[in-house]
């Protein structure tokens, strides 16, 4: 893991996410690019009486202020940590774009992210909303695997990690995974919830040879009786609340139109309940 890239809406939350993906960043030795997304409201953009050049003055005028901004709340948050100087490994990028979501898929892409870290919720009132609505977004969108960071969590070291898996595609989703898991030197327990279907056991056995040959010490097929009587979801908030685990991850899909208004996919609801951090990647 080479480079990581946390946004920042500066709220209190984009607070945690930041001094968690710092101290993240010194563990396993990786660059830090803060970045925030400047947005300058419409109807002054579309004003009749702005001409070009005072649009792009105005555009140039906020991003320069919100750099200043973002400047301030990281070196705010080193100094939390015992860091009196931003380090060099550490890179701030403000750029003006509506498209919050699809602006840092971008810039992910641009500095070759290797992860993104960011926080379940913003603001509050609707900017909180507005925020949740785009961390879940971005974990169904982003190529690059995102660590959603829960309100108020304390920071600690990964060490084990819960790894959700239906089992179907598992050689490709340990070859997401594990190089994460590596660089973090942690457990991962793949948890697979049985629901007694006759090609459980078969799945299961094809699984451990995967989990063999992957050559990982540190990995174990975990296996739980599961019920149609609850949710997938509730059943995983269950066994994670009677397990010592510092992450959780899933891999997701992006979903139909209509799915999203009317559903919400498993790992974008686990987003904004968890405890603690999720860490997603795209389905295959």
């Amino acid at each position: 893991m080479k480079t990581i890239l946390v946004p920042s809406d500066f709220s209190k939350n984009a607070s945690v996410a930041l001094r968690y993906a710092i101290r993240l960043s010194g563990f396993v030795k990786a660059n830090l690019v803060v970045f925030h997304c400047a947005h300058i409201s419409p109807y002054i953009l579309s004003s009749a009486s702005a001409s070009d050049d005072q649009v792009n003055m105005l555009i140039e005028e906020d991003i320069n202020f919100k750099t200043e901004k973002l400047l301030v709340q990281v070196s705010k948050e080193y100094k939390y940590l015992g860091i009196k100087k931003i380090p060099a490994t550490t890179k701030i990028i403000v750029e003006s774009n509506p498209m919050l979501v699809e602006n840092i898929i971008e810039v992910a892409k641009k500095i070759h992210a290797d992860l993104i870290v960011t926080a379940t919720h913003g603001a509050t009132g609707l900017n909180r909303f507005f925020f949740s609505s785009n961390t879940a977004a971005l974990i169904s969108k982003s190529q690059v695997p995102v660590l959603a960071i829960p309100e108020k969590h304390k920071y600690a070291a990964i060490r084990n990690i819960a790894f959700s898996s239906d089992l179907e595609n598992l050689d490709y989703e340990l070859g997401r995974l594990l190089p994460i898991a590596k660089a973090l030197n942690a457990n991962v327990d793949v948890l697979y919830f049985d629901y007694g279907i006759d090609t459980g056991k078969s799945i299961i056995a094809k699984s451990n040879t995967v989990i063999s040959k992957s050559g990982y010490k540190k990995i174990k097929l975990v296996t739980r009786k599961a019920t149609v009587d609850y949710s997938l979801v509730k059943q995983l908030k269950k066994y994670l609340a009677t397990n010592k685990h510092q992450c959780l991850v899933m891999f997701t899909k992006e979903r139909g139109f209509w799915n999203k208004i009317f559903y919400g996919g498993k790992t974008e609801n686990m987003s904004y309940s968890m405890k603690i951090p999720l860490l997603s990647f795209k389905k295959q």
